[in-house]
């Protein structure tokens, strides 16, 4: 994908490789010292557009009503103070963390705060609000890429986990972003599916691919799976390693492939802010419960290097399978370095 390459580099600039150098340096000498230095400022963030959604996802914190903390919308006025505090070091902005980002009504003038200042923007959405009038809003808005969840090719596979979702809804959302992008003739937003592969889907992938290439999606992700203690096992993982990121089940538990180990690369670069402005380390504290603060009340250069996020490095290079968000998490356990 050159013209996806050639994006990205133009949403570069000397100041912001600087920065990654920087937090690349601090990762690692931290790993050799054994304690958290950090250098530099998030290059990544998540931010939360929508704490609400419209379908009911079993394995999802939000469709299964587990979540303890309020759901609201982000406002443009409160993304501006985000990206006023995290510019102009920050290079990747992924507009989702929990909910539908979609449902808020002022998404396109979110992403185009963002575009003005040359931030490179991600979206994940289920794909039920892509109306000819939205899909052009977003394309005007600046939106770099646009990922769309199709965690099934038939009906009944579909629902099976976008429960109150419509299939043939999302596909033509799909369509109707590569039919108004080239009718406003852009590149952007890249269009991804994003596709959850699980036990009852693993076997559509073949006629995936090839719809997708079929209509004109730029890209496919197979993504494994992650599953909770509260899903309520309508799905399980597929019999095909390759897409699962657990090993195969032994005495109905779930156990995460590869060993653990004390480092995450995350917490050296990125950070998750919620629909109000609440600082997560990252997108596995689901309910907030190891927030280093409110940008709202502070910057967020400042909770980047406040006490509480200095302890939580701490205990990641110490013992990250003591922390109870990093138990279900994949990232790290695959290294050897």
């Amino acid at each position: 994908m050159v013209a996806y390459a050639w994006t990205t580099f133009q949403h570069l600039s000397w100041q912001r490789v600087w920065n990654v150098l920087l937090l690349l340096s601090s990762f690692f000498r931290s790993r050799m010292l054994g304690r958290p230095l950090i250098s530099g400022t998030p290059w990544s963030l998540s931010v939360e557009p929508s704490g609400q959604c419209n379908l009911q996802c079993p394995e999802c914190p939000v469709g299964a009503g587990v979540l303890t903390r309020k759901a609201g919308m982000l406002t443009p006025a409160l993304f501006q103070k985000i990206v006023g505090d995290s510019s102009p070091q920050l290079t990747y902005l992924n507009l989702y963390f929990q909910g539908e980002p979609l449902l808020n009504r002022q998404i396109e003038d979110i992403i185009q705060i963002a575009s003005q200042h040359r931030i490179f923007t991600s979206m994940s959405t289920n794909g039920h609000h892509l109306t000819p009038q939205k899909c052009e809003g977003l394309i005007n808005s600046g939106l770099t890429k646009l990922i769309v969840s199709v965690d099934g090719l038939t009906r009944e596979s579909y629902s099976r986990y976008r429960k109150g979702g419509d299939l043939e809804k999302v596909k033509q959302g799909i369509r109707t972003v590569v039919q108004q992008r080239r009718a406003l003739n852009s590149r952007t937003p890249f269009l991804i599916v994003q596709f959850l592969v699980f036990k009852h889907n693993e076997h559509e992938i073949p006629e995936l691919r090839k719809w997708c290439r079929d209509i004109g999606v730029d890209k496919l992700e197979l993504k494994t799976a992650q599953f909770y203690d509260f899903g309520n096992e309508e799905v399980s993982p597929p019999l095909n390693k390759r897409y699962s990121r657990y090993l195969p089940v032994r005495d109905n538990q779930l156990i995460l492939k590869g060993k653990s180990h004390n480092h995450c690369y995350k917490q050296w670069g990125s950070a998750v802010v919620s629909w109000d402005g609440q600082v997560a380390p990252c997108c596995y504290d689901k309910d907030l419960d190891f927030s280093p603060g409110n940008i709202r009340n502070m910057p967020l250069k400042t909770i980047w290097k406040n006490e509480s996020l200095h302890q939580f490095r701490k205990q990641i290079l110490k013992d990250k399978a003591a922390l109870e968000m990093c138990k279900n998490c994949p990232e790290g356990r695959q290294w050897l370095i």
